[in-house]
């Protein structure tokens, strides 16, 4: 049996993360999260029996002592970090807890485990934010340019991550995506929120007037490019990302015909955020050839599953808060 330590196994990536690797019944997995284990509505892998999957409250910035404690205990084969502060507009105002998290907890965990003898791999979610934005498809070796707290402390955990395994030999795999969605994801993200707004008849509001250029790609397309990376990946980063020219707003349009409403009555301009970058789009060339990964789910069907989510779990989903975090 091999056991898998799951770092943000809270948040809508790491859960599915969980809930991939209880596919194989050989797998052990320890999620890790510095909040309460989330409702079943926000978890896949809680349709699951509980007997492979174990739960382990830990704050990785204030008591990595316990985290170091349970490592020793469990000796992983993997550690899969997810964890960080990714709201990107709150990072512009509270700047230091997204460094904490996203860059000295990171230096602190990895420091620690490159002196390990058990480890296998260390698989790192990157963001394709540090990348700023992108006139032609970013390969995995351009150059950061990032333009938020956020993705200063997201491209400085990489840039850590890279000296290790250049002096060290430290087996990392980082990982890039574009936009990620798909069932059992946060509410105020953009696709569920434009469904539930709609339904609720909430204007939608595009920040910017929606312009922005954005890839969006299904959660279970980039869980099953990690776990391809894991298995046959060598130590470095790889891309995910689906080609698109589809701005925020066309997108938002998509998703209100689908759902038979007038896209001109149910979305209103609104001013641009703070660092927003005006395109994302990524080269996957490398995930294509040493992995033999190929995107699964088209934008339509994926949209069509998060709309059939939304419906069958309404009841529940009507009283949970629509706004995104206002504090850290």
């Amino acid at each position: 049996m091999s056991t898998y330590v799951v770092i943000g196994s809270n948040c809508f990536t790491g859960s599915h993360i969980v809930d991939a690797l209880l596919d194989d019944p050989e797998n052990r997995v320890i999620g890790v999260s510095r909040s309460p284990e989330s409702k079943a509505l926000f978890l896949p892998y809680r349709r699951r029996a509980a007997e492979k999957f174990h739960f382990r409250r830990v704050d990785i910035v204030r008591d990595f002592p316990a985290l170091e404690a349970m490592l020793e205990e469990s000796r992983p084969r993997a550690v899969i970090h997810v964890a960080a502060l990714s709201e990107v507009a709150l990072s512009n105002e509270h700047p230091v807890p997204y460094f904490e998290t996203n860059t000295v907890a990171v230096a602190r965990l990895c420091d620690y485990l490159r002196r390990v003898p058990w480890l296998e791999r260390y698989v790192h979610i990157s963001s394709a934010e540090i990348l700023g934005s992108c006139a032609r498809p970013a390969t995995e070796e351009d150059l950061f340019n990032p333009t938020t707290p956020y993705a200063v402390s997201k491209a400085a955990a990489d840039m850590f991550l890279a000296t290790l395994q250049r002096s060290f030999g430290f087996p990392a795999t980082l990982i890039r995506s574009t936009n990620v969605y798909g069932r059992h994801q946060q509410l105020y993200k953009i696709v569920p929120r434009t469904a539930i707004y709609l339904r609720k008849g909430i204007p939608i509001e595009l920040h910017g007037g929606g312009v922005a250029v954005k890839s969006f790609i299904h959660v279970r397309d980039v869980v099953r490019g990690l776990l391809l990376a894991l298995e046959r990946g060598r130590p470095g980063t790889y891309h995910f990302s689906v080609p698109s020219e589809r701005t925020i707003a066309e997108i938002v349009h998509g998703i209100c015909r689908k759902m038979g409403f007038d896209p001109a009555r149910a979305t209103r301009p609104v001013g641009e955020r703070l660092g927003q970058d005006a395109r994302y789009t990524l080269d996957c060339s490398k995930a294509r050839h040493e992995l033999g990964w190929e995107p699964r789910i088209g934008f339509e069907e994926g949209v069509e599953e998060v709309v059939r989510w939304i419906d069958e779990n309404w009841a529940a989903i009507e009283v949970e808060p629509l706004d995104a975090p206002r504090s850290v």
